[in-house]
């Protein structure tokens, strides 16, 4: 096979059409590893987070060279105050960046915070209402005073903490790791309704697999402050439902691929793709029943009448892209509603992931809260047009547009592929061992 940094060479990559068929051995879970990765370093010992190297993504190698840099500075005997900050590099991982603000505030470390991408115009606002009589501070050095770089000076204690739970739930996930080894009880009190919350009930999960035990209350999160994080055995990092979704969608438009290592029983929010396929699915049956009984009475079905099925994605944010080209496949109207905070990820994935759409023949809207999508069965023939998909470097709509080329027609163009190295590096090899061509190769 080629190698991939060949392919990539080119800025775009062509995937010719055709269905899949293999095993696949999906990566491990990148917001588990990011949160295995930082307990593991708070009981003292990074290894004890056991990280798959062959096929780590780039946010967790930020990740972990973040933790690193930070572990070398609180072994330096020099005081925190007047020392000179150390600098981590986040790239373009959101979870780094909002993970080890509070982190390195708990240690008392002062930290220069940079990163690259849209990293440094996304939000962390939150965290300036949090610091307030926390004993840490952070301050924008760029010349706006809105973005990166940020300086993270001080040593917050533990206490009494609140912030809005209907903002990225980073921020509560990063509040109750770094809160742990802060050598006291804290409370966290959301002042709203909570959003994403898989998100945080996975956090409290790996914590609690650390030896820390987060209660919750009626209106947030308590923290005892008698447990210091520890572990003995290195924690296995589950497989990750967030790309499992790839193919499971590329199954749904025809392919016959088969997933080695899912785990049964897990805490990540996106294991609600496989329901959110059945519920298409269904609705699809009901719709095909309607058109069938309007056909032998001789009426015409109006396409924008049809049964509408509507996927919430306050929770599941990551999987609207893929989700997008399983809709786009499916006889009904889909609606995307609470979508609002796509639009600050790696790109606005509701404009970017409408273009995807439009660009692949698919009729669609962009709405106040999200997409309204106007989907077509792919039963008996090809659903996408094929077209040239400006990723946006944007991984997940990398990821989604080389799925839909599995029911296309033509072949299916996309630029900055490179960007699968953010979340799953092997992407496109995986794609290539289940007979997917790419520029026209074949490796069957």
């Amino acid at each position: 096979m080629r190698e991939l940094s060949e392919l990539y060479s080119s800025g775009i990559l062509g995937i010719v059409p055709g269905k899949l068929q293999g095993e696949v051995c999906v990566p491990q879970s990148k917001s588990a590893a990011h949160r295995a990765l930082i307990m593991a370093f708070l009981s003292g010992d990074i290894s004890l987070a056991k990280i798959d190297e062959t096929n780590v993504s780039d946010d967790i190698r930020a990740t972990k060279r973040a933790l690193l840099t930070l572990g070398e500075a609180a072994k330096a005997d020099a005081p925190a105050e007047g020392r000179e900050p150390v600098v981590i590099d986040c790239k373009e991982s959101g979870s780094t960046l909002r993970f080890l603000i509070p982190l390195a505030a708990v240690l008392g470390i002062p930290t220069k915070f940079i990163g690259s991408g849209r990293l440094p115009q996304r939000p962390i606002r939150e965290y300036e209402g949090v610091f307030e009589g926390s004993g840490a501070t952070m301050r924008y050095l760029d010349e706006t005073g809105l973005s990166l770089p940020l300086l993270v000076e001080g040593k917050m204690r533990p206490g009494e903490y609140s912030l809005p739970g209907n903002v990225s739930s980073q921020y509560i996930s990063g509040l109750l790791m770094a809160l742990s080894a802060a050598g006291g009880p804290s409370r966290l009190t959301l002042t709203t309704e909570l959003e994403s919350r898989p998100y945080v009930d996975m956090t409290r999960e790996v914590m609690r697999s650390f030896g820390v035990e987060v209660a919750v209350e009626s209106s947030g999160y308590l923290l005892p402050g008698k447990q210091a994080p520890h572990r003995e055995e290195p924690y296995e990092v589950e497989a990750d439902f967030s790309q499992a979704a790839f193919w499971l969608v590329a199954n749904y438009l025809g392919s016959n691929i088969v997933l080695t290592n899912l785990p049964k029983k897990t805490a990540q929010g996106d294991r609600a793709i496989v329901e959110l396929l059945a519920g298409l699915s269904e609705v699809e049956k009901r719709n095909d029943e309607a058109e069938e009984r309007n056909k032998e009475e001789g009426r015409i079905t109006d396409p924008d009448k049809r049964e509408v099925f509507e996927m919430a994605a306050r929770d599941v944010p990551d999987l609207v892209p893929v989700f997008a080209i399983a809709a786009a496949a499916t006889n009904c109207i889909t609606k995307i509603v609470h979508a609002e905070r796509l639009r600050i990820k790696e790109s606005d994935r509701i404009a970017s992931t409408s273009a995807m759409l439009t660009e692949l023949g698919i009729r669609n809207e962009i709405t106040e809260d999200g997409l309204r999508i106007s989907g077509q069965s792919t039963t008996g023939r090809k659903c996408f047009t094929g077209g040239t998909v400006d990723s946006c470097k944007d991984h997940r709509l990398v990821m989604a547009s080389a799925i839909a080329a599995t029911a296309a027609e033509e072949t299916v163009w996309i630029k900055d592929p490179i960007a699968v190295e953010k979340s799953y590096p092997a992407f496109f090899t995986d794609y290539m061992n289940l007979g997917g061509r790419i520029n026209g190769i074949d490796v069957g």
